[in-house]
């Protein structure tokens, strides 16, 4: 069987490798990364396709399945194309653990995955052995004798798979001493007549307790009559309520405050009218008074008016006029003396002319004349000025006289204007004061009129509806008789209070509205009615309850005693109860002890646990011991694939050159190698490329066996990629030997070495050599 040529056309990033033919001995060489991982795990998906996840680690780097195909030639020449023809499992009758173990090396991996198992699968299949039934019957008697292990010497197993049986078969031992010894001890004790004694105790507590019952139920009897007859009165004070629930003493406050008020108010307003009429007669005098006041200053303000109009102008400009007149008195005296100096000069330089006429005298002619005429024309100015001043003061005082204000000159002119603006001044202050007092007047009348006393009649006229409201909502015409009725809503609601207290006391509340109390009330009563007739001839009594229940705590107490003396006794077979119940773990039923007739029924329990454990126990280790006699026959034949004449020896002897003569299994031991100087090494012992032949050997040998003398071929993942080249190239050789012998050798490799080691052969054309597309071109 080899593999005839193959195609992947889709597997992740592998390119399409287009069609490939495969020879005998076929290397394919690529870089790392070139997919070379890739290229293998998609060839044994496409061989195998189902069921490889176990046996092959990683085979999951792309998810998807591989497009493609692989033809397979059988020794006949019929070829088989895979996955359409279904796969090499189903084709050759091989499992997938052993196409992972024999024809296809990963991952450099020559060595056998769960090598001690898959030889022993492998010999059960060549030969026919039940080695691994054997192994599971006798776990299966170990799990039902429940033992350490499977095997003829093992104990009872203290494992929890097994409910830890060792240690209740001890314990139950354990408990049956202390039942022996606790039935012995309840024999001196006397336990029988205790608990007569403690029954007898029991009896009387029950008769009072139901002595005290009959009490309760004739306090609940006399607790329904209270309560009834309370809420029968209570819902009778009620709808007399409803009638009288209208009058509230806020209201009646309202109405007494009210007409307290309105009396209040009527006085305040009589006093304020009173106020009104005299500040309005007061009103009425000031006016007139105004009136006479206003007449007279009337004349004043025209004399002001006059003054302020003509006269004070004129005084005005003549003070002006006075002080500029003052100012040029002096130029007046120095330019008439100067005019009639000049005036003389002039007539001396006139006749000094007329005498001596020369340029000097006619110079000051002209000058002396002309300093003489302005001194003439300054002096005329002045006298003129001074003649106006005389001509104002004549017509002011002639004015003035009118107002009887004139005087001889100008200052008791002044001093007569100044008493009057003093006398105006005095008569509009008082003009004003009176107007003052009439406006004060005026506002006080309009505030008593319309302010103080309308705020008055509103609050009266309020107070009157308040009163009216209160009226027509109780339809009452006195407070007196309002207030009657008051009281009686007010009497009601104690007793409205009282009766709520009486039930709230014996019934509780479920919530603060009364009405909602009242239907539950109703409800409590109702269910307390059942006690009406009980104990009809029992007048409840607290001392005699009291009495009755002092008696029953001395029983009570001279039974706890008992017990006291008892708990020791029954705390120990409570003990045995417990510890029972755990050891023997019967689902169907607990069993209880309480007295010594169960402590003897748990004790044969327990006796009877022991003995069927033991009897199984024994059991088991026969049948145990036959099954190991068998198993120790059958591993015998497992040497077949093994020892010196087998097919496995023979090609480990030829691959090695005869170094090695004979390669050995045994289960313990797993395999060991014979040298040819008849030294035996275990397989660590060997060195790298002993290993690598071995087991190159190994899978030889089983896959001619498995393919019934046939050969096949090997995909093998560089499987020499840590050899030295000293090594590698006596791998090689093997190769080439296996190769010769008949086997397909598909070889895959990143190893430079390799290429090298196989040229020659490769340029002869005995090695199909095909190149890896790299995933990155």
């Amino acid at each position: 069987m080899k593999i005839k040529e193959f195609s992947i056309t889709r597997y992740g990033p592998l390119p399409n490798s287009g069609r490939i033919m495969l020879h005998n001995f076929n290397l394919f060489y690529g870089r790392n990364e070139d997919g070379k991982t890739l290229t293998i795990d998609a060839l044994v998906k496409l061989l195998l396709r189902r069921n490889i996840l176990r046996d092959f680690d990683c085979i999951e780097r792309v998810e998807e399945n591989p497009e493609g195909y692989v033809i397979i030639e059988d020794d006949k020449g019929k070829e088989i194309k895979f996955p359409e023809k279904g796969n090499l499992t189903e084709v050759v009758g091989l499992t997938p653990s052993e196409c992972r173990n024999i024809f296809i090396i990963r991952d450099s991996d020559l060595s056998i995955a769960r090598e001690s198992e898959f030889y022993t699968n492998v010999t059960d299949r060549l030969t026919g052995l039940r080695t691994e039934e054997i192994y599971s019957i006798k776990k299966k008697l170990q799990e039902s004798g429940k033992l350490t292990r499977a095997e003829s010497s093992a104990d009872l197993s203290d494992s929890k798979d097994f409910g830890k049986i060792k240690s209740r078969v001890e314990g139950a031992r354990g408990l049956i001493e202390e039942t022996d010894s606790l039935q012995k001890k309840i024999r001196e004790e006397n336990l029988d007549e205790l608990e007569k004694e403690s029954a007898r105790h029991r009896d009387e507590i029950e008769m009072i307790k139901q002595k005290i019952e009959n009490l309760e139920d004739a306090r609940k009897r006399e607790e329904y009559e209270k309560v009834k007859a309370s809420l029968d009165k209570l819902k009778e004070d009620l709808k007399k309520y409803e009638d009288l629930e209208i009058y509230n003493e806020d209201d009646e406050q309202l109405w007494r405050d009210s007409e307290r008020d309105v009396e209040i108010l009527v006085e305040e307003k009589e006093k304020l009218v009173t106020e009104l009429k005299k500040n309005e007669r007061e009103f009425k005098e000031i006016s007139e008074k105004l009136s006479g006041q206003e007449r007279g200053f009337q004349i004043f303000d025209k004399k002001k008016k006059k003054l302020d109009d003509e006269i004070r102008p004129q005084l005005k400009t003549y003070e002006i006029k006075s002080g500029e007149l003052a100012q040029q008195e002096t130029k007046n005296k120095f330019l008439t003396s100067a005019g009639t100096i000049s005036a003389i000069l002039l007539g001396i330089s006139l006749l000094g002319t007329i005498f001596s006429p020369s340029l000097l005298f006619y110079i000051l002619v002209v000058l002396f004349l002309i300093l003489a005429v302005l001194s003439g024309i300054f002096k005329f100015q002045f006298v003129r000025d001074k003649s106006w001043l005389a001509g104002v003061l004549e017509r002011n005082k002639l004015a003035l006289s009118k107002f009887g204000l004139d005087a001889e000159n100008i200052k008791g002119i002044s001093s007569n204007i100044q008493k009057f603006d003093e006398e105006y001044s005095k008569k509009n202050d008082e003009l004003q004061e009176t107007k003052r007092g009439k406006e004060n007047l005026k506002i006080k009348i309009r505030e008593l009129r319309d302010e103080k006393i309308t705020d008055i009649e509103k609050r009266t006229k309020d107070a009157g509806n308040k009163i009216g409201e209160i009226k027509r909502k109780s339809k009452e015409e006195s407070l007196e008789e309002y207030t009657k009725k008051l009281k009686s809503k007010q009497e009601l609601e104690r007793s409205i209070g009282e009766h709520e207290s009486v039930l709230k006391s014996h019934l509780e509340g479920r919530t603060r509205k009364l009405q909602e109390n009242i239907s539950y009330w109703d409800e409590e009563i109702e269910s307390l009615k059942k006690y009406k007739d009980k104990a009809k001839d029992i007048k409840y009594s607290e001392n005699a309850a009291s009495e009755l229940k002092q008696k029953c705590k001395r029983f009570e107490k001279k039974l706890e005693e008992i017990k006291d003396t008892m708990a020791s006794l029954q705390k120990k077979m409570e003990d045995v109860e417990r510890k029972a119940n755990e050891i023997l773990r019967i689902e169907e039923e607990y069993l209880h002890c309480r007295t010594s007739v169960d402590l003897d029924a748990i004790k044969k329990k327990l006796q009877e646990f022991i003995t069927e454990n033991e009897i199984n126990k024994e059991n088991v280790l026969k049948v145990m011991k036959i099954f190991e006699e068998i198993e120790v026959e059958e591993r015998e034949k497992v040497s077949e694939l093994f020892g010196k004449r087998s097919i496995m020896s023979k090609y480990f002897n030829k691959i090695t050159d005869g170094l090695y003569e004979q390669v050995m299994f045994k289960q313990e031991a797993g395999i060991q190698v014979k040298r040819e100087d008849g030294v035996i090494l275990k397989v660590e012992k060997l060195s790298g490329g002993a290993y690598d032949q071995l087991y190159l050997s190994i899978r030889l040998a089983l896959g001619e066996k498995l393919l019934k003398g046939k050969k096949g071929f090997f995909i093998m993942d560089d499987p020499f990629v840590k050899a030295d080249p000293d090594r590698l190239q006596r791998q090689i050789r093997t190769l080439r030997k296996i190769s010769e012998l008949g086997w397909q050798v598909i070889y895959f490799s990143a190893k430079g070495e390799v290429r090298d080691a196989l040229q020659g052969d490769i340029e002869e054309g005995t090695i199909n050599h095909v190149e890896i597309q790299s995933i990155f071109s």
